[in-house]
């Protein structure tokens, strides 16, 4: 039961770390997106930027954001794997 006028809040951070969604939810484990992946999260799994008519307006302009980072690091620096990492192949 949910009075009326009550409010009702989805908390991302708790959606991203619900055992119920997650295997292992409280791992680093950046594979979980990896387009092999796609069809095993739910569109309401994972939610960055929110969803439906309430997403963020930002969203776009943090993933490029994110992209012009990323390609300022890289122009800059020189990233070397470790000895024990395995490269993951771009494409099949």
């Amino acid at each position: 039961y949910i009075p009326k006028y009550a409010a009702v809040l989805v908390m991302p951070w708790v959606v991203h770390r619900h055992r119920k969604l997650w295997d292992r939810p409280n791992a680093f484990m950046p594979e979980r997106f990896h387009p092999e992946n796609r069809d095993r999260i739910d569109r309401f799994q994972y939610l960055p930027f929110g969803a439906g008519p309430r997403v963020c307006i930002g969203a776009s302009f943090a993933m490029q954001e994110a992209i012009i980072a990323l390609a300022i690091l890289l122009s800059r620096f020189r990233f070397d794997a470790t000895p024990e990492t395995r490269p993951w192949p771009v494409q099949k």
